[in-house]
Formats: structure tokens, C-alpha cells, sequence
């Protein structure tokens, strides 16, 4: 009976709300619920999607995705769908991070994955930066609760639970990392992957010291960062960044202020990516190369981004998939 409850209640109560509370909603499909929070701190919109309770493994530790929107998306153009007409808004189809955490609880049996998605008001983590000069602690409060939240609610707070958090995000809500990582003084040991798609823009040097210095804390701290050279763009007459400002170019100058501290790296260029790696394989810098200047902004999410943020120097790295191969969670697209 416990088996054909999720069945049931999609069956017989579509759409049912799962708390009344003020600020909370939810809903339960086949195999993973997913529930809504507005208010966590100003501004802000989580929704939490999980494995429906027959599909949690209380003897496995938690993977917790906090992933913090691109500019101009919402939380149901990042998930992702299949588009429902030739004039769909295109947006449901560039990064599919739904599907692609479905591939990860399908394929890596390790964890109990869960993601949140992080999105502000202003659909700009940039903007709603701007806006609350505190940001750093607000964020530092937002992931401490949205964490909170995930232990009580699924794991009735049981001390045996571990869960660890991977700090993801695209574009703009690089925004969000980088402000949080200002509030927390040294990245918490709860943090085990840092996954930045595209999303470097507010790198600056001093980060690096705090990046090495949570890397050489631990062997299973990883920071995986995914840009393109996106400073010969040029859209409608103009270049798209500065020569200084791209995630090329700050990813670039990652490397180089790690280089300069001493870090040892090994580098390696094909037609395609520059890759420096460095901490056994837990640092990887990948970089496209673009030499005629087009915009690969989405598709560094789209061709399997972050599943291989979250898989790269594991046993699963590239089984079943490919970066920036054809997208191997098309099956799950719902």
C-alpha cells in the first residue's frame, strides 16, 4: 500500500497543498515532492524538490543542491519542461536542471539528492545584491535555514543524518555564491562543492586564498568551474562584457593567483577547452575556447553541466554521459 500512495494522491488530489501555513506550498508527483517557500528572507522565492519519502534512504547521506538562479529566469524556466508549442517560451528549454538532478538520483546511488532552487524577486541575484547592503549575511541566513528546513522536514532531524551542501549556480546567481562566501568569513565544512556554470563574473583575488584554503580542509571538498571566452562576443554592434569582465577572463585570473601562491596545476588545450586541474582533480577550470565569438552561455548548462559538476573526480565521472555531449537526461524532461 505504502508503494501506490504517491500514485494515489496524484491520482485523486492533484495539486493538493501539503501546509497552509502562510508561505508554504506544495504538491507531490510520482517519485519526488516538491514544496514552495516565499519570504525566507526578503525578496526571495525557494522551492525545494525531493525524492517522495518511500524514495529516501535514511542510511545515505544527503546531497543538498542550492542552486542560484541565472538573470530572467524563474524557478520554472531553470527545471525546465518540454516545450508545448513552436511559440513556447524558450526559456523552459536551455537548462533543464530537473532533469538533471532525475539523472543524478538515478545513476549515483550515493546520496539522497535534493535541490533547491534560489531565485529573487527581481530575477536578478545582482540586482537584489544591490538592493540589501547586509546580502552577505541574508544569504549566510537563507542557506542555514533552506538547510534547516531539509533535515526537519525529511529527516525528522535525526543526528545520524549527514548532509552536505553543493553551492551551484548560473550566470547571475554567481552573485549569490560570492556574497555568500563574504558572510561565512571561512566556507563551512558543510559545504562540499562549489559549481559555477558560467556564473564567475564577481570572482576577484582574495577569494583565492579562502578557495585553497577550504580545498586543503578536506578530500572531499571540490570546486568545479565551467565559463567560456566570452570577451569576442559581440551582439548588436557591441562586445557583450569588458575584456576584464567575462567569465573567461576571471576564471583565467583564478588560475593565475593560484599559480601565483604556489599551486601546482596541470594544463591541457585542445580545440575545443582550455583545462587546468589541480588539488588531485577536486580543482578543475574548464574554459571554451571561442574564437568566433559565439554565445555558449546556456549550453555550458544544457550539454550535461551539472551533472558533471557534481560527478567530476568520482568513479561516475562521464559513465552515462558526456560534457558537453548530447544531453543524457532527455528521458526525464517532464
Amino acid at each position: 500500500m505504502r508503494n501506490i500512495l504517491p500514485i494515489l494522491l496524484l491520482l485523486i488530489l492533484p495539486g493538493m497543498m501539503l501546509s497552509k501555513e502562510k508561505g508554504i506550498k506544495g504538491k507531490i508527483s510520482l517519485n519526488e515532492e516538491r514544496t514552495e517557500y516565499t519570504g525566507l528572507i526578503p525578496d526571495s522565492r525557494v522551492v525545494i524538490n525531493a525524492p517522495a519519502a518511500d524514495f529516501i534512504n535514511f542510511r545515505k547521506p544527503v546531497r543538498l543542491i542550492l542552486f542560484a538562479l541565472p538573470n530572467g529566469n524563474s524557478i520554472e524556466n531553470t527545471e525546465g519542461r518540454l516545450l508545448l508549442s513552436k511559440t513556447d517560451d524558450w526559456h523552459f528549454d536551455i537548462q533543464h536542471i530537473a532533469a538533471q538532478v532525475r539523472f543524478l538520483r538515478e545513476n549515483d546511488k550515493r546520496f539522497n539528492y535534493i535541490v533547491a532552487y534560489l531565485e529573487s524577486s527581481q530575477k536578478e541575484w545582482t540586482a537584489h545584491a544591490s538592493k540589501y547592503k547586509d546580502s552577505p549575511l541574508m544569504y549566510s541566513h537563507l542557506v542555514d535555514t533552506v538547510k534547516a528546513i531539509v533535515l526537519d522536514k525529511y529527516f525528522k532531524n535525526k543526528p545520524s543524518v549527514r548532509l552536505n551542501v553543493v553551492l551551484a549556480s548560473h550566470s547571475g546567481g554567481g552573485r549569490f555564491v560570492f556574497n555568500y562566501l563574504l558572510g561565512v568569513g571561512e566556507i563551512p565544512g558543510f559545504v562540499e562543492r562549489l559549481c559555477f556554470i558560467d556564473s564567475y563574473y564577481g570572482y576577484e583575488e582574495p577569494f583565492a586564498g579562502k578557495f585553497m584554503k577550504w580545498l586543503n580542509s578536506g578530500k572531499d571538498k571540490m570546486l568545479g568551474v565551467i565559463s567560456y571566452v566570452d570577451t569576442t562576443v559581440i551582439y548588436n554592434g557591441k562586445p557583450i562584457v569588458s575584456k576584464t569582465g567575462g567569465t573567461g577572463y576571471r576564471s583565467e585570473l583564478m588560475y593565475r593567483n593560484m599559480k601565483d601562491a604556489g599551486v601546482k596545476f596541470t594544463d591541457r588545450t585542445d580545440t575545443s577547452f582550455v583545462r587546468h586541474t589541480a588539488f588531485d582533480g577536486r580543482l578543475r577550470i574548464i574554459i571554451k575556447e571561442n574564437p568566433t565569438g559565439k554565445i555558449y552561455h546556456t549550453i555550458l548548462v544544457e550539454k550535461n553541466g551539472l551533472i558533471h559538476q557534481l560527478l567530476f573526480n568520482s568513479k561516475l565521472e562521464e559513465r552515462g554521459y558526456k560534457f558537453w555531449g548530447e544531453r543524457c537526461y532527455s528521458n526525464l524532461i517532464k
